[in-house]
């Protein structure tokens, strides 16, 4: 399930300056964003397994690289949420 709000705010990001603005004050970016509390948390501690699963993988993408992930780092990271997310399953039998 992608979330309007969430891939509204990577889609922004993209314009002039988003990356400064986000890198500077990612709490006064949110402020223009109606995200609920636990998804304002994810974003401001950069919690992928919160963000992953509501995010566009395009959009994705171009949020990691402002982050400071370059493209092995992204694909890293995401991997490492894959498995994570198969040890939950093969937990939940």
């Amino acid at each position: 399930m992608t979330d309007y709000w969430l891939n509204k705010l990577m889609f922004d990001l993209q314009g002039p300056g988003g990356k400064e603005r986000w890198r500077d004050d990612r709490a006064a970016v949110l402020d223009g964003y109606p995200f609920a509390p636990e998804m304002r948390q994810a974003l401001i501690d950069d919690d992928l397994a919160k963000i992953q699963p509501h995010a566009n993988p395009y959009l994705l993408r171009f949020y990691l690289l402002i982050c400071g992930y370059d493209d092995a780092g992204s694909i890293e990271a995401l991997s490492a949420l894959r498995t994570d997310e198969e040890e939950r399953r093969a937990e939940n039998g």
